[in-house]
C-alpha cells in the first residue's frame, strides 16, 4: 500500500465519480488516495473501523470464509464501490475480507476524525444504507451457496464482475478444487452452450 500524493489525480477521480455528491458538506471531507498491489488483503492494512474506502481504479475480491477453512466468494469486480460501510455502521470489524485481485486505487476518508459530521449527514446516511443492503444480499446469498462443485461453478459466475471468470487457477483457490476439476467443468458447461471462453483463462456464463 502506498499513499498517492497527486492532488490533480485525487480531483480527478472526484469529479469522475461524483464522490462529494455522496456527502451534505463535502468541503468539510478531508479525501486522500492510496494505492494497493494485487495480492494486498486491503481491509487488513488500514484500520477497517477507521476509514471509509471508495475503490475508483481496479478489481477487488470480496469473500467471507466457511466453515472448513476455505473462501467462499461474495463478490468480484471492478468499477466504484465503497469500503468500510457495515463497519461504520456496527463500529466494529466485519467477517468480510477484501483483496485487491490487481492494482487498486481508492479514496479515502478518515472516519474517526470524521465521525461527528458522519452521523449526522442525510446524504450520506442513505448511501451508506443502500450499500449496507446489497452487503446485506450479497452474504444472503453467500449463505445459500450450493455445496456441488458444478453448482458452485455456475454460482461464482453469476456473481462475478460481468458474468466472467477471470483465472482458472485463482478461481479454483476459492472453489476449494484443484485446476483439473474447475477445467472439466468449464469444458463440460461449454458443451452445454452455457458458457463461452473469451480468452485464456477466460469463461463468459451465457445469460
Amino acid at each position: 500500500m502506498k499513499k498517492i500524493e497527486s492532488l490533480k489525480r485525487k480531483e480527478a477521480y472526484l469529479e469522475q465519480y461524483s464522490v462529494r455528491s455522496l456527502f451534505q458538506y463535502p468541503d468539510s471531507i478531508g479525501f486522500e488516495l492510496y494505492e494497493f498491489s494485487k495480492g494486498e488483503i486491503i481491509n487488513n492494512l488500514l484500520d477497517p473501523i477507521g476509514h471509509l474506502l471508495f475503490t475508483v481504479e481496479g478489481r477487488i475480491r470480496i469473500y467471507n470464509i466457511r466453515n472448513n477453512g476455505t473462501p467462499a466468494l461474495l463478490a468480484e469486480g471492478g468499477g466504484f464501490t465503497v469500503l468500510g460501510d457495515v463497519e461504520f455502521a456496527r463500529k466494529e470489524v466485519s467477517s468480510y475480507i477484501v483483496e485487491a485481485a490487481g492494482k487498486v486505487t481508492c479514496l479515502s476518508v478518515d472516519v474517526e476524525k470524521h465521525r461527528a459530521i458522519l452521523e449526522r449527514d442525510p446524504v450520506f446516511l442513505s448511501f451508506l444504507l443502500n450499500s449496507v443492503s446489497e452487503k446485506l444480499a450479497m452474504t444472503t446469498a453467500y449463505i445459500l451457496e450450493p455445496e456441488d462443485l458444478r453448482d458452485r461453478t455456475i454460482y461464482y459466475l453469476e456473481h462475478a464482475d460481468n458474468r466472467t471468470l477471470h483465472g482458472v487457477a485463482s478461481a479454483a483457490s476459492y472453489l476449494n478444487c484443484s485446476k483439473r476439476q474447475l477445467l472439466r467443468i468449464l469444458n463440460s458447461l461449454q458443451a452445454e452452450n452455457r458458457v463461452v471462453k473469451t480468452g485464456r483463462g477466460t469463461y463468459r456464463l451465457k445469460q
